[in-house]
């Protein structure tokens, strides 16, 4: 709403409390203009984060900043009305552009620093999208640590129509937030899914009044604007109670927004997460002594908006899969789900409100994403025309114009490589065709005479899967068979390769029996099998400290000497087919990327089975988690094979774990394989 005192609450809210001084409120953003008229008289304080490099603060920062303050701590009678402007304010900046002010090192150190000053609520003005909904160990030992001291972390719930999670606003300790229309339906950009379940809500996101840089304002929209209209809420909301006589406690503000919430209405409501805050019924529940239940009753839902459009013809489900709901990692045959169109809301202007910029709003997730995917590299005509045409130029140069042929259509292209651009290149993943390959830049001819290797590879037999890493596009190409598929760019050789789950396995546990013979260290360890839980330590027994556990060389565990046997062999091709072929693969998510890089190289896996089989386990399974042994600006996820004695059922598991990089389009192994008895 373009007034917030037309929400029901808000004005008598006003009227009980302009915050207290007693309530410090740390808002983790850029470094906003605390010379704003909007400020005058402010208890605030600016502080830069030890971590941020001497650079000048980038506009984008700043204005985002400035905005965002303003909405909270702006004074009475001043341009912006904030909504708890006696409170005091601890404004942290966390970064002098997007990419460092966005950063999760720099989040996490910054809800750190606010709850050594004292802060009992963090605004978090950021969220980092992702496919996972799952946050870096830093970030969620941060947020756990706000929530052990009582304090509440408010994030908003991202812009990037269902198509992403967002961090940290998915973890269960954060109030996360999602934009309202003015007519009380939800934005069509705004986050939905089941990650944010339980602990979200609605506030007013489409024209909130905010500080620009250079001392004006202006309406500005998304879910990082209805983020401080709930912060700026749960502020005023505990200075009322501390001002009551009651003890600091914005962790009940928050438990008793998300159980009053009011019911969305109008177009999309089921993309709503938690429910239209409420003020009204928190106040009765909160300083007037009613139960939720009481609250509900006395201050009802109302009807539905007048002027609120019809609902969409199909509601949009809210996922129960751990991707968002409409992430392009999940491939449809046909037309891909448009919710960025379909969610499309008419701009709505107000008398006397200039609407928000129509280009206010930017998307968490960002284009191109990095793709690591294993399948097939195919071609195809685009269209008849250029069937044709290749046929009558074959027809003229090889006497043969059969373009059926592919052994015939390469031929044709290592003669005239030029004409490997008006082919549509295609990229496979368990014999469905997902993406069209493209290249550019000084590479794209070497990259265009590999594909056509790769194809010709796969008709002889040579080959039965190839990797592609690149970066896909948010554009489509619609095949002549009606198959709509996502551009897949690859501007380089590096790690593109053809090859068979048997040639992997067999050159894997080749390389690493030889590694471990070339060695020398394979003296037996007389230490016992380790206890559940701890690290296993073998061949000369030094350690490395890392993370609590301990790290030894691949080479210096004895049963890689022993000889690689045929079961062993099988029992690798096995698991790399399962992945190759009978996996959900997600070739732009980062934990597929980690474990599609895992089985292209191969050489930790030949190892985990050797080591494993010749001590009598068995392969029994695979997961992927969030590594802790990530470099400091890296993205690593662990893959961890999974082995057990069929003979004895007594005996621990054991797990291997191999850590994988994924911060660059060709991921890197990080580390050597670590292995311990599981509990």
């Amino acid at each position: 709403m373009p007034d917030l005192d037309a929400m029901p609450g808000v004005a008598e809210l006003r009227a009980r409390t302009q915050g207290d001084p007693r309530v410090l409120v740390a808002v983790i953003d850029g470094a906003p203009r605390i010379d704003h008229p909007a400020f005058e008289g402010a208890d605030v304080e600016l502080v830069r984060g030890y971590w941020v490099d001497d650079r000048p603060d980038e506009a984008w920062a700043t204005g985002h900043a400035t905005h965002i303050t303003s909405v909270i701590f702006g004074q009475p009678g001043g341009p912006v009305p904030g909504l708890a402007p006696r409170a005091r304010g601890l404004f942290i900046a966390t970064g002098v552009d997007e990419d460092t002010a966005e950063s999760e090192l720099g989040v996490a150190r910054a809800i750190e620093f606010a709850l050594s000053r004292g802060a009992q609520i963090i605004h978090c003005a950021f969220c980092h999208p992702n496919q996972t909904g799952k946050a870096q160990q830093w970030m969620t030992e941060a947020v756990r640590k706000a929530a052990a001291a009582g304090a509440v972390v408010v994030a908003p719930a991202g812009n990037d129509y269902g198509e992403n999670w967002c961090v940290p606003s998915t973890l269960p300790e954060v109030l996360a937030v999602g934009a309202l229309a003015d007519d009380g339906a939800p934005m069509h950009f705004t986050n939905f899914g089941e990650l944010y379940a339980g602990h979200s809500i609605m506030g007013p996101g489409e024209n909130v009044l905010g500080a620009t840089p250079d001392g004006d304002v202006k309406n500005e929209k998304g879910t990082s604007v209805a983020a401080p209209v709930l912060t700026g809420i749960i502020t005023a909301l505990t200075s009322a109670v501390v001002q009551s006589g009651r003890a600091i406690a914005p962790q009940q503000v928050r438990d008793v927004l998300i159980a009053t919430a009011r019911p969305c209405t109008g177009a999309g409501a089921s993309r709503c997460i938690g429910g239209e805050v409420a003020v009204d019924r928190a106040i009765a529940v909160l300083l007037d002594g009613m139960t939720v239940e009481q609250a509900r009753i006395t201050f009802p839902d109302g009807p539905p908006a007048p002027d609120a459009p019809a609902s969409l013809p199909v509601p949009p489900k809210v996922s129960t899969h751990p991707l968002p709901p409409h992430s392009h990692a999940r491939h449809r045959t046909g037309e891909p789900e448009q919710p960025r169109e379909a969610y499309k809301r008419e701009q709505r202007g107000h008398a006397g409100v200039v609407p928000a910029d129509a280009g206010s709003v930017e998307p968490s997730i960002r284009y191109p994403a990095q793709c690591f995917g294993i399948g097939q590299v195919g071609y195809e005509f685009p269209d008849d025309l250029t069937r044709d045409s290749f046929a009558n130029e074959m027809r003229v140069r090889l006497g043969d114009g059969d373009v059926d042929d592919p052994v015939r259509v390469i031929a044709y292209l290592d003669a005239n490589p030029a004409e490997a651009r008006r082919l549509l290149w295609t990229f496979a993943i368990n014999g469905e065709r997902r993406y069209h390959i493209t290249s550019s830049g000084a590479f794209a001819p070497s990259v265009y005479d590999m594909l056509a290797a790769l194809v010709l590879g796969r008709v002889r037999g040579d080959i039965a899967v190839a990797s592609l890493p690149g970066w896909t596009l948010a554009v489509n190409r619609t095949a002549m068979d009606g198959t709509v598929l996502r551009e897949l760019r690859v501007t380089s050789l590096r790690g593109v390769y053809g090859w068979t789950a048997a040639q992997v396995a067999s050159q894997s546990l080749d390389a690493v029996h030889r590694d471990a013979l070339a060695g020398g260290v394979g003296r037996r360890s007389e230490a016992p099998d380790p206890a559940p839980g701890s690290a296993m330590v073998a061949g000369d027994g030094t350690e490395n400290a890392v993370l609590g556990l301990t790290e030894s060389p691949v080479v210096t565990w004895p049963r890689l000497l022993e000889p690689v046997t045929p079961q062993i062999a099988a029992a690798v091709v096995d698991f790399l087919d399962l992945v190759y072929f009978r996996a959900d693969q997600e070739p732009e998510i980062t934990r597929d990327r980690a474990l599609n890089f895992t089985v292209t190289n191969g050489y930790q896996v030949a190892a985990a089975f050797l080591d494993a089989m010749h001590d009598g386990l068995q392969f029994i399974g695979y997961r992927t988690e969030y590594s802790p042994f990530a470099r400091v600006g890296g993205m690593c996820w662990d893959v961890i094979l999974q082995f057990n004695d069929p003979t004895r059922g007594s005996r621990s598991p054991r797990e291997y774990r191999m850590t994988v990089d994924i911060a660059d389009v060709l991921p890197v192994t990080v580390g050597r394989l670590r292995r311990w008895a599981a509990s």
